[in-house]
C-alpha cells in the first residue's frame, strides 16, 4: 500500500512530468473509482485545464487545476499507482482514468483491486477522510507526538501509529519498520512504553520516513514500475526490515534470528521476537 514516502514520490512524479500541460481529453475504463460526480461532469470540468501543482495530505495526493482552481484528489488504497507515458497510443495495464495532454502524453491513474478513489472538488474539506486526518507525521514535534501518544495509553502501539485520525501518513509497512528500528514489540500498548521509548519511536519515525522518501523518489525516477517491486524493497538498507520481510525473513540485527509474521490490529505484522521487547 502506498504510504507517506510513496505519496511523496508520486507528488514528485506529477510535478516532474505533468505540470502546465493542457488536458485535451479524459477517458475512463472504470468510472467506479470516480466519487461524488458523474463521469460526464468529471470530464467536462477537467478538459482544457492544466495541472498547476501537486501536494500531499496524509496518504492523499492533491493536484491543483488551473484556471478552474478545482482540486483533483487521489487515494491509492491498496494497489493504486500512476504512470506517465509520452504517447497516448501506448497501452498500460489497469488504467482506470487517463488524462491525455495536448502534446499526446498521458497520465494514467491505475487501479488493480478497484478500492482506489479519485475526486474532483472545489475544496479538499469536501472529502470526509481528509477532514478527519490528524497532523502529518513529518510535521509533528517530539512534544506533540508524546502528547498524542499519552492521550491514547490503552491503544496498541502499532494501531496507534497507523491511526490516520491521530497521525497522518504512516501505514502498515513503515509502522513495522519504525517499531523494529526502535526495538519495540508491536504487541505493546502505548501505556506500556516509557517516555524514552516514545522519544525513540519519534526519532526513528522521522529518520525512516525521510530516508524512504529519498529512496522512493530515486526509484520512481528510474521507473514507476519499480516503486513496489521486490527489487525495490531490496534497495532499502540491509539493516532495514523492509529489505527482508518479503524476501528471506532474516532479522537484520542478527542473522541467527528469524522474523515472525503475525496479525495485529487486523494487519499482517512482521517483527523479530528476540530483538523487539
Amino acid at each position: 500500500m502506498p504510504e507517506l514516502p510513496e505519496l511523496e514520490a508520486f507528488k514528485w512524479y506529477v510535478k516532474e512530468h505533468c505540470l502546465n500541460k493542457v488536458i485535451s481529453q479524459v477517458t475512463s475504463t472504470d468510472a467506479r473509482v470516480i466519487k461524488a460526480i458523474s463521469l460526464t461532469t468529471f470530464k467536462k470540468d477537467i478538459v482544457h485545464n492544466k495541472f498547476s501543482n501537486a501536494d500531499r495530505r496524509g496518504k492523499y495526493l492533491i493536484i491543483s487545476l488551473s484556471p478552474s482552481e478545482k482540486k483533483l484528489v487521489i487515494h491509492f488504497a491498496l494497489t493504486g499507482s500512476l504512470e506517465f507515458i509520452k504517447k497516448k497510443d501506448l497501452k498500460t495495464r489497469f488504467s482506470a482514468v487517463s488524462f491525455i495532454f495536448k502534446d499526446h502524453s498521458v497520465l494514467h491513474f491505475k487501479s488493480v483491486r478497484k478500492f482506489e478513489k479519485i475526486w474532483l472538488v472545489d475544496n479538499t474539506d469536501q472529502i470526509k477522510g481528509i477532514t478527519q486526518l490528524g497532523p502529518d507525521a513529518l510535521n509533528l514535534s517530539n512534544k506533540d507526538f508524546t502528547q498524542i501518544a499519552l492521550a491514547k495509553k490503552k491503544k496498541n502501539v502499532k494501531s496507534f501509529l497507523m491511526d490516520q485520525k491521530l497521525i497522518a501518513g504512516i501505514g502498515n509497512e513503515y509502522t513495522d519498520e519504525i517499531l523494529f528500528q526502535s526495538n519495540i514489540d508491536p504487541h505493546h500498548r502505548v501505556g506500556d512504553l516509557s517516555e524514552a521509548q516514545l522519544k525513540t519511536i519519534y526519532k526513528e519515525m522521522r529518520k525512516i520516513l525521510l530516508y524512504a522518501i529519498k529512496l522512493r523518489i530515486k526509484n520512481i525516477k528510474k521507473s514507476v514500475h519499480d516503486l513496489f517491486s521486490d527489487e525495490s524493497s531490496k534497495r532499502f538498507k540491509s539493516s532495514y526490515l523492509q529489505s527482508h520481510r518479503h524476501i528471506d525473513m532474516i532479522c537484520p540485527k542478527n542473522r541467527n534470528h528469524k522474523l515472525k509474521k503475525t496479525s495485529i490490529a487486523g494487519r499482517s505484522t512482521y517483527y523479530c521476537p528476540k530483538d523487539q521487547v
